[in-house]
């Protein structure tokens, strides 16, 4: 194992829903990032760099994403596998990948939200890693995160909200939370954080003169399913997300739940 998380990480995590360990990524591995991000924004100049889904997917992306196999690289990186397998267990699926880019003086707010109430996975557990390709400060629109939000396991009522300045629509309603207990996720290019699948989260516009981008891997325990006709039926709603033809990998381990379909997808 590459990195151990300690106690006081893994009790973070527990309680806060999140950890930052004491780890980073190469920076020679960083840099590759980066230039194959700038690959990406030039291959998919019909599309908005706010965010960009699936840049793992070389087929049938979602959104129409032109991706590439260094994305399916950069996300089962042995390091952050070994990260993730202390907090979610040693059988693991890979089944989604984005890019958030908030460009200099545009970049877009993301709302107060929970992700899984897109996710058609049962029961529901995905494990998210964070990987800013930029240094994220407190001006240019960092995660923020309430702390403890996502102990219940329950996912919260969310109202649609117009509006073409937001990367999202869907916003959780106040009365779930209490926005003054937010905290910031301030990190360095090539530090990494882990959040849980329950957490409510959003960030501020971005409106400084530096880009904010950053690189989301999405991993499930493989005892959940990945239920690809019920990605279908919340795709009626979220049609560029492609939830019901994504394709899985299974990167560590074995299928537990012996549902998944690792077919779907794939070339």
């Amino acid at each position: 194992m590459s990195y151990c998380l300690t106690e006081n990480e893994l009790r973070s995590y527990q309680k806060k829903g999140w950890v930052v360990p004491d780890f980073r990524l190469p920076q020679s591995l960083l840099d590759e990032m980066r230039e194959e991000y700038m690959l990406l924004l030039d291959n998919n100049p019909q599309l908005l760099s706010d965010i960009m889904l699936a840049p793992h997917q070389t087929v049938n992306g979602s959104q129409g994403v032109v991706g590439s196999k260094k994305w399916l690289e950069f996300a089962t990186h042995p390091d952050l596998l070994d990260i993730a397998s202390q907090l979610i267990g040693e059988d693991i699926v890979l089944w989604g990948t984005t890019i958030f880019g908030k460009p200099a003086l545009s970049g877009k707010e993301t709302p107060w939200h929970q992700d899984g109430g897109y996710y058609p996975i049962r029961p529901l557990e995905t494990l998210t890693i964070w990987i800013p390709l930029d240094d994220v400060t407190v001006e240019n629109g960092p995660m923020r995160f309430i702390p403890g939000s996502h102990k219940s396991k329950e996912l919260y009522s969310h109202s649609w909200v117009e509006g073409d300045d937001k990367t999202i629509n869907l916003v959780c309603d106040s009365k779930n939370f209490d926005a003054t207990t937010a905290e910031d996720l301030i990190l360095e290019a090539g530090q990494v954080s882990f959040h849980d699948v329950y957490m409510i989260h959003g960030s501020r516009a971005n409106l400084t003169e530096n880009r904010r981008a950053a690189f989301i891997v999405r991993l499930m325990p493989a005892t959940s399913h990945y239920d690809h006709k019920l990605g279908e039926e919340m795709g009626e709603k979220h049609a560029s997300h492609g939830y019901g033809n994504r394709p899985l990998f299974l990167v560590r381990g074995v299928d537990r739940s012996a549902k998944n379909n690792f077919t779907v997808g794939h070339e």
